[in-house]
């Protein structure tokens, strides 16, 4: 029987049908991988034949569930020892796009949370929710960063000290996690508010809408963060010997699998729906009130002037809904990664899930005639002069 790599060399063994794939008694192959020696007596060489969505040389990336970390689906494109400048295409398109991110999600950041913070954003509980949108955004872009430029660097070897690697491997991901749920979550509240306001009209109590939210930010925080402490308490580092590189992978037991898919399923879905419920209210609730009002107008017309009317209503779960709806797509449609030859479907899919936190101030901030003013008025704004 003969094995082929992905350029096409093969090895090959005497195929014996009783053998059991564990070479000898020690199989250093991982998630069930069947071992596989050039000889039986004294082997020059040992090869891991995976089982299917694990790949690696050992068998130690699992790329089943609905996320993937970038160590998984990028690692390998990272060659040891060679420059920055000589690596693939690949790495090189990946970090202009990541430097790209990084400069429009800072911006983005910095400016939404220099509108939001004003008393005047804040006299609601949407206010609030978007100050620590912005607030989460900036941080998830920074997190993410910091995560591609450290991949780049433990895979080139250029950072080799093992307990910075470990604290890494514990916390950069889970935070990166906890963070994008946050983003969602923050988001749907914002959805939710409004949802309630084009209900509520004038009787909108604005005092308690405050009073919640400065109440709900923590408990999502607490119970965000907590649905994902399992994630480093399953980490280890992996040396891979031949390879000389050391990975960051996650061992969950069966039982954590299954709640780790359901819980990122959970965080996912669940302002997914919010925002598309809510969008739905708005427009709803908006034309029917209207239409009370303004008999005499055609269906059609009204319908497109109240839209134009309460876009920053509408505009912000819409745009949140098409920016998921590719990710959702991604996730579900395809299976598995079986090898680092093709990544880029899955490395979109991971990319496109950071881009909620680059468009805050697009979503937000531009679509609304009132928050837009405040941008005119921030940018207008001289410096005082001292005499």
């Amino acid at each position: 029987m003969c094995i082929c790599d992905k350029n096409r060399y093969s090895n090959c063994f005497d195929y014996n049908h009783n053998m059991i794939y564990n070479c000898r008694g020690y199989n250093y192959c991982q998630n069930n991988g069947r071992c596989f020696q050039d000889n039986a007596t004294c082997p020059t060489t040992t090869m891991c034949m995976c089982e299917k969505c694990y790949y690696g040389n050992k068998c130690q990336f699992n790329t089943k569930g609905f996320s993937l970390s970038l160590d998984a689906i990028f690692g390998y494109h990272i060659k040891p020892f060679i420059s920055f400048f000589k690596q693939s295409k690949s790495v090189k398109i990946t970090a202009t796009l990541t430097f790209i991110m990084f400069i429009i999600g800072v911006i983005s950041g910095l400016l939404s949370i220099l509108i939001f913070r004003k008393k005047s954003s804040m006299i609601v509980g949407c206010g609030i929710y978007l100050l620590a949108t912005s607030i989460t955004s900036l941080l998830t872009i920074i997190i993410f960063t910091i995560k591609y430029w450290q991949l780049i660097f433990f895979q080139m070897n250029l950072i080799t000290n093992r307990s910075f690697l470990y604290m890494n491997c514990l916390l950069i991901d889970m935070l990166l996690k906890f963070f994008l749920s946050s983003v969602d979550w923050l988001n749907a509240c914002v959805a939710i508010e409004r949802a309630i306001t084009s209900l509520q009209g004038i009787k909108f109590n604005k005092l308690k809408s405050r009073y919640i939210a400065k109440r709900v930010i923590p408990i999502i925080f607490s119970l965000t963060i907590l649905t994902y402490i399992h994630d480093p308490i399953s980490r280890q580092l992996f040396d891979d010997e031949d390879e000389q590189r050391t990975w960051c992978i996650v061992n969950y037991s069966f039982q954590l699998k299954i709640f780790d898919r359901f819980i990122n399923l959970f965080h996912f879905l669940t302002p997914f729906i919010i925002n598309v419920l809510s969008s739905l209210i708005i427009i709803i609730k908006v034309f029917k009130t209207r239409t009370k009002t303004q008999k005499k107008v055609k269906n059609t017309t009204l319908f497109y002037v109240q839209i134009k009317r309460h876009k920053h209503l509408i505009i912000a779960p819409c745009i949140l809904i098409l920016l998921a709806l590719p990710r959702l797509i991604i996730s579900f449609l395809s299976k598995c990664m079986e090898s680092t030859r093709d990544p880029w479907l899955f490395l979109s899919g991971y990319y496109i899930s950071f881009v909620p936190s680059l468009l805050i101030f697009v979503v937000f901030v531009l679509p609304s005639k009132k928050y837009k003013e405040e941008f005119l008025i921030l940018i207008r704004k001289k410096p005082r002069t001292t005499q």
